[in-house]
């Protein structure tokens, strides 16, 4: 029996469109989704839930079509304002962070990056012996077939971004991929920096 593709869920798929009409405007993202073949979605939006919506592979063409319209380099700093944007749709229209609100600091830190793995169905969690845990991407599609000078997943170190500033506040941690497939590494690679 063949192994079932893996499934991003309704909540993901539904705040990267929230996301996305909020930064790039409702005909900018018509034209993004257009070029990913995925129009239906933003026609008939999904419901906040956690029930399968579209393959993964699929979901990356939302992220890789951004590129594809205004090059790697451009599309970083919109990669990871629309990673931020989307943890915050999912948290204050889907509920995503709610039940950890009361929780210490790191715990609530880590049960938020389990919810976002869960959502985004990509990726784990990595223990460390001291400070936050860390995010390992080994199954990145959104840098696949890139050979560049540096590390370009943005949108995942904006996911992360939101949960340490939930988790801890802001201004505390940054976010910072420290190893991508796309600048040669094995893996694509994501912890937070202590900021000064």
């Amino acid at each position: 029996m063949p192994e079932q593709e893996k499934m991003a869920t309704n909540i993901s798929v539904r705040a990267s469109i929230d996301g996305l009409i909020e930064i790039m405007g409702e005909n900018g993202a018509k034209i993004l989704f257009r070029k990913a073949g995925l129009l239906h979605l933003l026609e008939n939006k999904p419901d906040y839930n956690f029930e399968p919506c579209i393959t993964i592979p699929e979901q990356a063409l939302i992220y890789t079509s951004i590129s594809d319209l205004v090059g790697y380099k451009g599309a970083m700093g919109v990669w990871r304002r629309i990673g931020y944007t989307v943890l915050t749709y999912a948290h204050q229209y889907g509920g995503a962070l709610d039940a950890f609100k009361d929780l210490p600091p790191d715990e609530k830190f880590e049960k938020g990056m389990e919810v976002f793995i869960l959502g985004s169905g990509k990726g784990r969690i990595v223990k460390t012996e001291n400070g936050p845990i860390e995010y390992d991407c080994f199954d990145c599609l959104n840098c696949v077939d890139h050979n560049v000078d540096r590390p370009m997943c943005s949108h995942y170190e904006g996911f992360m971004q939101y949960i340490a500033d939930f988790a801890y506040g802001k201004n505390v941690y940054q976010a910072r991929e420290t190893e991508c497939m796309g600048s040669g590494g094995s893996t694509c690679y994501f912890k937070l920096e202590k900021r000064d």
